[in-house]
């Protein structure tokens, strides 16, 4: 029976069928092309078994001056730096209260409740006490002079913890007057649930710390205007006037007597006319939208009475308010708000203050974004830089050590004009600005998505642009808001919803030159772009993209296979990153059926092949201050940082790795085939590695693969006897013992042809 040689192009090729992509391999997991050929690819073990809190969705390496490795870790509830394998808290703290906490027990419950006007923290928050005093019992000062986790947040100025001690019927006190409570930063969620109504989550859609309380007593009636809650006291209510008229086109600003009562985003009402504005610099209000809410614009005469608009949310509908009288509301009462629907609420359902939710394109779609915690880092030498994204920057000095805290950019010494919000941070090449994309102009505290300002040169606090210093500013013009940026070696490219931009150091007097290089192109989404040397790649809705000088369209062989198979609504999860020991990028994304990253899809880019598989990571980083890359991944629900291409197995264990070809034939299927004999070519190494070579036919291309022979293969094999028969063939090569590693060469096949019997 004759030979016959198979050699099948580089790369996976999913774009057709698999009876029309004859010639070509066309499914894989675990694997790379190296120098043409498919092998399997390295294995990973876990850099410790120490644990840390939350998924991480950040990695960052860098190293100190005297040789300390570090990398940031950033996960949905905390901030880790990493050194040998611990790690170490820096999460900033939000809020520091001091001698306003106290305590209450019930006596055979680990339950403590804790008072705290306006604390402004979360379910899953992390809080930690100072100088509490024992409630008398069980409860010591030992007890409570440590972190919790926030288990409940009954109302807006109470929470619960979880003791590790039982309380007794002694635990009457309340832990003192000179408690310090330290707040961490509020925790964000694990899945993004973004979408028209607000009932997702607060995290990200308003700003933090925003008033929470319970209704007392259900509305049953979704005409009701008067409605109950177990505290009012923190759902704002103000008024005041304004100091000069204002003519009906007038959109600019207000000003008014007295903002002091007015929260940073909200809504007034002057006459019958509701005036939304978005930032408040000392008594003007800024960034209006006039004839909100259903009104109509209006002129307006000195010293008219403004009226503070409350929005609250109470399950998925919004309710606007002027007044309330003790806990009640029952002024200005509009159910069912932009675009939502009045509705029955049950006593006890959750209400949210929404003066500050984000609204998002369409007339009265109205969304909730940001709601995953996202981070982005940079280092400033030997310290650090990184931020929540558009939340505040902050900054952790290396020589201040390990177990202190990251501060935010304001509060540094001799900060000025510090941006306070920003969606991402990076330090440019070798002029060493700090770069703020998405920032908060100077003396207003809400982000212009578009606006892009740096620092003085080699001082990352100096923001206040003078005639002495290179501190400036510049906002895009095409777009409505920047994604990310990211930096090569001659500049750093920069994506808004619409355009890409590169930024280039010029010097003086401009600092930095800012030109368009492209319209019609974006990014899905600030993680899904990866930098190695002097090009740039990205994943894009529906296509893949280079940067090289010039802007490339990746030709893609499994193009269809990612997009027809996506879960969009996890985008911001979706993050790219290189294995420069392979010359790799590799994209991580969901499949259309997980709320979490299940796939990767990876790019050769030297001999521009692709391939793909399933594993889950949700950050990375590439080897540079370390021999090889990590990534973060959960094992057993625990989550652990792995560190790759440094084993043949998956943390001890056998990975599931292998290569599938498209079906072929001969004769153009005139004649069945009829496979008796296979000659592997493959090199494999390891402790007694094996591989499977399994044969499977169908007759018609809509026909289910049948498996029809498999040979085990080892180092020793010179051929294996099948018996096998089908119109078209595919062959897999497979692996799923430890320690084994193989690379593929061309196999033979002993092959005549026959009929159906």
């Amino acid at each position: 029976m004759p030979l016959v040689k198979y050699v099948f192009h580089p790369g996976v090729n999913r774009e057709s069928t698999s009876y029309s992509s004859e010639n070509s391999w066309y499914d894989s997991n675990l694997i790379r092309f190296r120098k043409g050929r498919p092998e399997k690819m390295g294995g990973w073990t876990k850099l410790t078994d120490n644990s840390f809190v939350g998924t991480p969705r950040s990695l960052f390496t860098w190293a100190a001056l005297d040789g300390s490795k570090y990398m940031g870790v950033g996960t949905e509830t905390k901030f880790y730096v990493e050194e040998g394998g611990s790690f170490n808290d820096i999460t900033p703290i939000r809020k520091t209260a001091t001698g306003t906490a106290t305590f209450s027990a019930t006596d055979g419950s680990a339950t403590i409740t804790v008072t705290d006007s306006g604390h402004g923290a979360l379910a899953g928050d992390y809080v930690s006490f100072t100088l509490a005093a024992s409630l008398g019992g069980n409860i010591t000062a030992a007890v409570l002079n440590t972190e919790f986790e926030i288990q409940t947040v009954p109302t807006s100025n109470t929470y619960t913890l979880t003791a590790s001690a039982t309380a007794n019927a002694s635990d009457s006190g309340n832990g003192g007057a000179a408690t310090v409570a330290k707040y961490q930063l509020n925790k964000g969620l694990t899945v993004e649930s973004s979408g028209t109504g607000f009932g997702t989550s607060v995290f990200g859609g308003v700003v933090a710390g925003a008033s929470e309380t319970t209704l007392n007593g259900a509305i049953t009636d979704v005409a009701a205007t008067s409605f109950a809650l177990t505290s009012a006291t923190d759902f704002e209510t103000a008024s005041t006037t304004i100091s000069a008229s204002v003519a009906v086109d007038e959109n600019g600003s207000i000003t008014v007597a007295s903002a002091s009562g007015l929260p940073s985003i909200g809504t007034i009402k002057i006459g019958s006319e509701n005036i939304r504005y978005a930032s408040i610099s000392g008594n003007v209000l800024n960034d209006l939208s006039r004839g909100s809410d259903g009104t109509t614009a209006a002129a307006h005469s000195s010293s008219a009475s403004v009226t503070f608009v409350g929005l609250i949310l109470i399950d998925e509908e919004l309710i606007l308010y002027t007044g309330k009288s003790t806990n009640t509301i029952n002024a200005g009462v509009v159910r069912g708000a932009r675009g939502t629907t009045a509705a029955t609420h049950a006593d006890g359902a959750a209400v949210k203050e929404a003066n500050s939710f984000v609204t998002w394109s369409g007339a009265s779609a109205v969304t909730t974004i940001d709601v995953l915690r996202l981070w982005q880092q940079d280092n400033w030498g030997e310290d650090l830089i990184f931020n929540v994204v558009d939340s505040t920057p902050y900054y952790w000095d290396k020589t201040l050590g390990l177990s202190t805290r990251a501060t935010n950019f304001a509060s540094q010494s001799g900060a000025s004009d510090a941006p306070t919000m920003v969606r991402q941070l990076l330090v440019s090449g070798t002029d060493r600005h700090v770069i703020a994309l998405a920032a908060n102009p100077i003396d207003i505290s809400n982000q212009d998505l578009l606006l892009i300002r740096w620092s003085d040169q080699e001082d990352p606090f100096a923001w206040t642009p003078q005639t002495t210093n290179t501190a400036g500013s510049q906002r895009l013009s095409t777009g409505s808001e920047i994604i990310c940026g990211i930096k090569t070696r001659q500049e750093t490219l920069i994506w808004t919803d619409s355009a890409l931009y590169a930024m280039r150091f010029t010097g003086p007097p401009f600092t930095f030159g800012i030109s368009l290089v492209s319209m019609g192109v974006s990014t899905l989404s600030l993680n899904t772009v990866v930098s190695v040397g002097d090009r740039v790649f990205w994943m894009d809705n529906e296509n893949f993209y280079a940067w090289t000088g010039s802007l490339q369209v990746l030709p893609c062989t499994v193009l269809r296979y990612v997009f027809d198979d996506i879960n969009l609504d996890q985008s911001r999860k979706f993050f790219a990153c290189s294995n420069r020991l392979f010359d790799e990028i590799l994209f991580f994304y969901a499949s259309s059926s997980s709320d979490q990253i299940d796939r990767y899809v990876k790019y050769q880019y030297t001999d521009n092949t692709w391939d793909i598989g399933t594993l889950s990571r949700t950050a990375w980083v590439d080897s540079d201050v370390h021999k090889n890359p990590r990534g973060a991944g959960a094992s057993g629900g625990t989550e652990f940082i792995y560190v790759h291409e440094n084993t043949d197995n998956d943390d001890g264990s056998a990975m599931d790795s292998f290569i599938e070809t498209a079906d072929f034939d001969i004769e153009d299927g005139n004649n069945f085939m009829f496979v008796s004999e296979i000659i592997p070519d493959i090199v494999l190494s390891g402790t007694d590695p094996t591989v499977s070579y399994v044969i499977k036919t169908r007759n018609y291309p809509n026909d289910s693969l049948a498996t029809e022979a498999t040979a085990t293969v080892t180092s020793s094999t010179q051929k294996s006897d099948i018996r096998c028969r089908g119109r078209t063939v595919t062959m897999r090569i497979a692996s799923n013992a430890v320690d084994t590693a193989w690379t593929l060469g061309d196999t033979r096949l002993a092959i005549r042809p026959d009929g159906r019997r």
